[in-house]
């Protein structure tokens, strides 16, 4: 189990509050477009709809104007450089699993994450189709109201599983009792986390695609890192820019495991 994480100066509980408020009233906007979706395909090939913008609007003006100092990530492209005095930076992702959400699928949900010197503090995953929200902060993980225990598995079980992306089977050879495509990497690393799935595999990923969820996962003694073995650094990904290796996310005991079994397909 990793150490409580604090929120530095700010007020734990207020953070969390306002938070979850913003988050839910996010899931509000989501869910006025859920049955009437259009959407476009950005340059990296990924849908983009006005759920995406509208919610990443919102939240941006409710952080900025209640935290006017801190720093600014999200996907679909808002970028504030955090005040020297004030080295917390939040990270969200707007609508993850914006592809199920066109489709008229579930596994999507909104990922907001504070982040304090590139350390997660808060992790938020909210999916507002379920009405399920989990969240991480200061040691705890709170599932709907309440307190996460020991979730996460050491072993694949009779029916584990591995949360996958939609496409993976494409690119890798997985060794894997059996896998599931999810729909998001916020939720593969939240129902890692609670159990749910044994663990998780992420191809591809950005810092909003995992900070909301590896906050959480972290909180239940899991683990994240690339496939090469080395830990994930999210300095480096400050900037915007993909994570250099896929990754591998669940409890330490079966990282080893799953690095053997998995091997890209042309590599």
């Amino acid at each position: 189990m990793t150490k409580p994480l604090r929120i530095g100066a700010l007020e734990p509980s207020q953070v969390v509050a306002r938070a979850i408020t913003w988050t839910r009233q996010a899931g509000q906007i989501a869910m006025r477009h859920f049955s009437n979706v259009s959407a476009e395909y950005k340059p990296d090939n990924t849908l983009l709809t006005r759920a995406d913008t509208e919610i990443e609007q919102f939240l941006v003006e409710q952080v900025q104007t209640a935290y006017p100092g801190h720093g600014l990530l999200a996907e679909e492209g808002a970028r504030v450089r955090a005040a020297p005095f004030a080295p917390y930076t939040w990270v969200i992702d707007p609508l993850d699993g914006t592809t199920v959400f066109a489709q008229g699928l579930p596994g999507w949900g909104i990922a907001v994450a504070l982040l304090y010197r590139t350390r997660p503090v808060l992790g938020l995953f909210y999916m507002p189709l379920l009405d399920d929200l989990t969240y991480a902060v200061n040691g705890q993980v709170y599932h709907n109201g309440g307190r996460l225990g020991q979730t996460l598995r050491s072993e694949w079980g009779r029916k584990g599983f591995l949360a996958v992306s939609a496409g993976t089977h494409h690119d890798f050879d997985i060794d894997a009792p059996r896998t599931r495509a999810i729909g998001s990497v916020g939720a593969s690393l939240v129902y890692t986390a609670r159990g749910s799935a044994s663990a998780a595999f992420i191809p591809k990923a950005y810092l909003w695609d995992l900070a909301a969820g590896a906050t959480i996962l972290n909180q239940v003694g899991g683990r994240l890192c690339y496939l090469s073995g080395r830990p994930v650094d999210y300095g480096p990904l400050f900037d915007g820019r993909l994570a250099p290796e896929p990754i591998i996310a669940g409890h330490p005991a079966l990282l080893a495991e799953l690095q053997s079994a998995i091997r890209p397909r042309n590599g």
